[in-house]
């Protein structure tokens, strides 16, 4: 690996188990990959902006000054460009991922950059990245009656495909609403990416 980019998306900071997952892999990778790049993202302390119809406009532009103004935008971007391994950290909030990962994802999901339309519809342009998917979790939701409620694993599994990143590995936090449950899975998933 050479450039690392770690996206953290809950609002908890410090007594977030995703945030705690991807600190353990930084902090193991940071070692094992020494010469590596490791960029940070923390989307729970500086959010981007939703996107709306003038921001959209700047980082379309090819006006210097326009992309000026998209400045964030765009740099959110390169940063994923430069990145050969993708970390996302995502809780769940209400079935579905945070906000502010959504707003990082649409500045990212970007025409020309990271997909393109061909002959043959949409193709991804960022193949061969890898990603690591730190989920985590209030309830249970890899097995049993609430597995149907689970929309952001095969959420971001198909938007990163869209953008051509299909090699994802899952880490699961769950049960974090759950008493020594969630102790024990978030236990488990610091093992697992210290494993990685």
């Amino acid at each position: 690996m050479t450039s690392i980019l770690y996206v953290k998306s809950s609002i908890l900071g410090e007594h977030s188990a995703s945030n705690a997952v991807v600190d353990a892999l930084h902090a193991h990778w940071t070692q094992k990959h020494a010469g590596a790049s490791h960029v940070v993202r923390n989307l729970g302390v500086a959010a981007l902006p939703h996107l709306d119809m003038a921001t959209l406009g700047a980082m379309r532009s090819e006006s210097a000054e326009a992309q000026a103004g998209a400045a964030t935008g765009l740099k959110v971007l390169q940063e994923l460009l430069d990145a050969d391994t993708l970390v996302l950290a995502a809780p769940m909030y209400n079935f579905g991922i945070p906000s502010t990962l959504k707003a990082w994802l649409d500045h990212v999901i970007h025409p020309g950059k990271t997909f393109q339309y061909g002959a043959n519809g949409p193709e991804g342009l960022l193949k061969g990245k890898k990603a690591v998917l730190v989920l985590s979790t209030g309830g249970a939701y890899t097995e049993g009656p609430a597995k149907s409620m689970d929309f952001v694993e095969p959420y971001l599994r198909a938007v990163l495909g869209f953008i051509g990143i299909t090699d994802a590995t899952v880490v699961r936090a769950e049960a974090q609403a759950m008493g020594e449950a969630g102790v024990a899975s978030k236990a488990k998933a610091v093992a697992a990416v210290r494993a990685l």
